[in-house]
């Protein structure tokens, strides 16, 4: 099982599971989805048996077909601990989006479409994560907004057709900047070494001038700046979140963003380390700019579901502060807490649907003490709220707290401006918490509702299960990426020096 190909085959699965769907009846599409999704899900879970924790900064199951000779590009797929990390997060949310999907009433038409959609999606996510060719890369990161156009576009809400043509356009228009960016470097690998190279690992052996490396930099950051997003590039995010399906929400947020601040550790940190060096000033106040910025966007919403959306541009600033400081707790807290995003944001989306599906609402007033007569509900609620918001235990909490120590290794103001940063995401969560539990409501719209349960129950626990992992046992996430992060910064060192 060691050198079992887990990248291609998991993301073979969803393939096969597509067409078999394809030619069966459509009430049988869920079904097959969710067994396809669970395979892929046992398969991630498996790989944990084979996986060398202490060697996470390696390359492991490994797999390298040959496309084009000619121009060295080639099919070459693995995972090492930064990218194992957010393939088991793939999986799991994968599973989660479209277990919630078979009893979501906004799913009741063109089911084939839907779930051949969200297989697909998971394939390409697999595909961008594992990708060790920068052009094998490329393609994924752009054949993942087909299905989400899609999905966005034929199942969403009122305004689908105007936030699907947004969020395409926006994706689509900054990720020619990231083609260039790659065609560029592989153009310089061709003049400096003889051949045409597009594999990772030949790419950051290129030599080149500041000046022209802070260009490549910029190239790139366009695409994973409006990715991620960062503000004010984050304009898209809430209409294709506000107007998504619930189960849409949930892979947008939990894995789509994570494409963004995923590729700038390994690509723009990676290859242009010498002008991340000299941008580092920059990038770790962006981003906590954007922690506030958006905090405030967050706190002014009517609309539960643009409220959590705009919560995840503040968390993906914490994400790209801590990235950029270029230190050890600093790069521990922004992985993992693109892996603790990806699971409260996911819950607090299944929450949002859950009470819609109730009061035809998305309304903030309109949720007033809502879930007084959902007991299992409220407790998950709180927990994903609390963990959220960084308290002591949740899953946020070692992202915020770690990315106040890798501050604090610079400037005490730097820290204590990251401090300000948690201190308004804290206030959106309270703000939200205090909606939900303790706002007075007229009880005889509430008693008849039907607490969480089966499919929609499972989905929850799991999110909500890991949460509490990442919050109590925060050291068996950290095997995962410790040892990368170790070598990439003596990378950094190496070719920076200092």
């Amino acid at each position: 099982m060691e050198g079992f190909p887990f990248a291609s085959v998991s993301m073979l699965l969803p393939l096969v599971g597509s067409l078999i769907i394809l030619f069966l009846r459509e009430e049988l599409s869920k079904w097959v989805a969710s067994v396809v999704s669970f395979l892929v899900f046992v398969l991630s879970l498996l790989s944990l048996l084979f996986f060398d924790f202490s060697r996470a900064h390696r390359v492991q199951f490994e797999e390298r077909y040959t496309l084009v000779p000619e121009l060295g590009l080639s099919f070459h797929l693995g995972f090492d601990g930064l990218s194992y990390v957010m393939y088991i997060l793939t999986t799991l949310v994968s599973l989660s989006a479209i277990l919630w999907s078979t009893r979501d009433h906004q799913i009741s038409h063109r089911l084939k479409e839907y779930y051949i959609w969200f297989l697909l999606t998971e394939t390409f996510l697999i595909g961008v994560f594992a990708s060790l060719d920068l052009m094998v890369f490329y393609v994924f990161y752009e054949l993942t907004l087909v299905p989400m156009f899609f999905v966005i576009g034929i199942w969403g809400y009122k305004l689908r057709m105007y936030s699907a043509y947004k969020f395409f356009i926006y994706i689509f228009v900054s990720s020619l900047f990231l083609l260039l960016g790659i065609v560029s470097i592989a153009v310089v690998h061709y003049r400096q070494f003889g051949n045409f190279s597009f594999n990772y690992f030949d790419l950051i052996n290129n030599q080149y001038s500041l000046e022209f490396e802070v260009l490549m930099f910029l190239f790139f950051l366009i695409a994973f700046a409006v990715k991620t997003p960062i503000v004010p590039f984050h304009t898209w995010l809430p209409d294709a979140h506000g107007e998504a399906p619930t189960a849409g929400s949930v892979v947008l947020a939990a894995i789509l963003l994570k494409m963004g601040t995923y590729a700038l550790l390994r690509f723009n940190i990676g290859l242009f380390p010498e002008a991340s060096v000299f941008l580092m000033p920059i990038m770790v106040l962006w981003g906590i700019l954007t922690i506030v910025f958006a905090s405030w966007f967050t706190i002014s919403q009517s609309n539960v579901k643009r409220f959590v959306a705009y919560s995840s541009v503040s968390h993906m600033g914490f994400v790209v502060a801590g990235m950029f400081l270029l230190n050890v707790e600093g790069l521990r807290a922004s992985i993992t807490e693109m892996f603790a995003h990806g699971l409260t944001s996911s819950a607090l989306f299944m929450m949002a649907g859950f009470i819609y599906n109730r009061l035809h609402s998305f309304n903030m007033q309109a949720l007033r003490g809502s879930i007084k007569f959902m007991p299992v509900f409220a407790i998950l609620v709180a927990i994903t709220g609390f963990s959220s918001m960084g308290l002591p235990g949740g899953s946020s909490f070692w992202g915020k707290f770690l990315t106040i120590v890798g501050a604090r290794e610079y400037t005490l103001l730097l820290a204590f401006l990251v401090v300000v940063g948690a201190f308004f995401s804290a206030v959106y969560v309270l703000y939200l918490l205090k909606t939900l539990y303790l706002d007075a409501k007229e009880e005889s719209r509430l008693i008849h509702f039907t607490d969480l349960r089966g499919f929609k129950l499972t989905a929850f626990l799991l999110m909500v299960v890991p949460m509490l992992m990442v919050g109590f046992l925060p050291f068996l996430f950290f095997a995962f990426y410790d040892p990368y992060i170790q070598n990439f910064l003596q990378y950094l060192i190496l070719k920076v020096g200092g």
